[in-house]
């Protein structure tokens, strides 16, 4: 009976345990399932608003989406962004335009960013070759880099405060118990943004350094001739090496045409203009570099008759004019047009661009890490953003900024834009009942024409 007894206890254990442990797994998969359908809310939200302006208000928890403890099923989700300056946690999608890419940054930059050296920066740019670094964690090969450096004291990467992380020296990672989670560079760093490059449309822009006067006017809304004109002179001496050039560009008036080919001459075989005076042997004295003989057939002397102006129905050649521009000493563009026409326009023919910052979603640690802005000019920056709820609708916008010149807005513009395409949504599945949730990070492309998950890490 003892014996019994003893296997029947055991019986019951072993049963009750695979109960226990058949609930946990139910359990833990119904909290990824939560997740994983807060990572498809952030996708279908996210191509919903391809092609406009993003703002911080487009990736939070408000109004126009709800990323706070979403009910789905038995459960909720929620999406994490950060925790603010006072420890409390931000629900939305995390833009990585708003970090400074280690792919394509200038040591000057990366320098500025907190806890960043001089070594370290320009150990980055010496290593990341034309490939890049395919993953952030590289950094740690460094000399320079280590965990303490790279992740603070968030080492599982959540970006939450976990006890561990803020209780000293009692468990590892070591911290500094102070309940605010230090997250290292990493917080300010990427190796995955990218934006199209459109108009607010959602249209290809036009590259001012290679566009016609036709495409110019037809492409950008309200641009005149003259105007269009005004830019492809300009060019023909300074390539634009970005569109806040326009503001040097002199407006220029067209003064005469000439002909290509004079009347009063002809090349010889050796390329020299000679004169002509017979004009019977002109072409109605035009052109000078063919004739026709007493029974009115053309001649070339020798010549090759495809550089000449084209003929016309009549058999005289048509005159290619070339229209003569001249500056008026007034600029073509100011600050309004500049504004105007901004959104539309492009110093690049790439379709998608790597490694521009978003001025609508980057936190201040990195605004102030940009060429020209110094710190009271980031925090002017983002008080400006903060102050509508539209943000910057286009890089023009930053004219706005109380003490920003137009020659600061040469330096930053290269560098930033308005509208994001590569993004992350860390959401976590909750399942209350059973005290269990799970965690799914994944980075989500949308500059080709479909979703691409460039990273998904499953966490418990």
């Amino acid at each position: 009976m003892t014996i019994l007894s003893a296997l029947a206890l055991r019986l019951s254990f072993s049963s009750h345990l695979q109960v226990q442990v058949a609930a946990d797994l139910s359990g833990g998969t119904k909290a990824l399932f939560l997740a994983r359908a807060g990572v498809n809310q952030a996708i279908a939200d996210l191509l919903q608003s391809r092609d406009e302006i993003q703002s911080l208000l487009d990736l939070r928890d408000g109004e126009l989406h709800a990323y706070r403890n979403a009910e789905v099923g038995e459960g909720t989700f929620t999406l994490f962004a950060e925790t603010d300056a006072a420890g409390d946690p931000v629900c939305g999608i995390i833009d990585e335009a708003a970090k400074i890419n280690v792919n394509s940054a200038g040591a000057d930059i990366l320098v500025k960013l907190p806890g960043m050296t001089d070594s370290f920066a320009a150990q980055i740019v010496a290593a990341r070759g034309e490939q890049g670094f395919p993953h952030l964690n590289d950094l740690l090969t460094l000399d320079d880099c280590d965990l303490q450096t790279l992740y603070g004291e968030d080492r599982n990467h959540n970006a939450i405060l976990d006890p561990n992380e803020n209780d000293g020296d009692e468990s590892w990672p070591p911290d500094n118990a102070d309940d605010l989670l230090d997250r290292g560079l990493a917080a300010y760093l990427t190796i995955y943004s990218a934006s199209r490059n459109i108009s607010p449309q959602g249209e290809k822009r036009v590259n001012i350094n290679s566009a016609n006067a036709q495409t110019l006017t037809s492409s950008v809304p309200e641009m005149t001739e003259q105007e269009a004109q005004s830019i492809i002179q300009h060019r023909s001496g300074n390539q634009f090496s970005s569109i806040a050039d326009l503001l040097d560009v002199d407006l220029f008036e067209q003064v005469t045409s000439r002909s290509e080919d004079r009347s009063s001459g002809n090349s010889d075989a050796d390329g020299k203009r000679t004169s002509r005076n017979n004009s019977s042997n002109s072409d109605s004295g035009r052109g000078g570099r063919s004739g026709r003989d007493s029974s009115g057939n053309d001649r070339s002397e020798g010549r090759d008759n495809s550089t000449l102006s084209p003929r016309r129905s009549d058999g005289n050649q048509s005159g290619n004019q070339q229209p003569q521009y001249k500056s008026t000493g007034q600029k073509a563009f100011d600050t309004e047009k500049f504004r105007k026409f901004a959104p539309y326009l492009t110093t690049k023919d790439d379709e998608m661009i790597k490694g521009l910052v978003n001025i609508n979603t980057a936190p201040y640690e990195v605004v102030v890490s940009l060429a020209g802005i110094d710190e009271s000019l980031a925090q002017q920056i983002v008080k400006y953003r903060e102050g509508t709820s539209e943000g910057f609708q286009s890089v023009a916008d930053l004219l706005s900024v109380s003490g920003l010149t137009t020659s600061t807005l040469k330096q930053v513009c290269a560098h930033v834009d308005v509208r994001s395409d590569v993004f992350t949504v860390r959401s976590f599945g909750v399942l209350a009942s059973q005290d269990m949730y799970r965690c799914v990070e994944a980075v989500i492309d949308r500059t080709q024409d479909t979703i691409a998950i460039k990273s998904w890490r499953e966490l418990e």
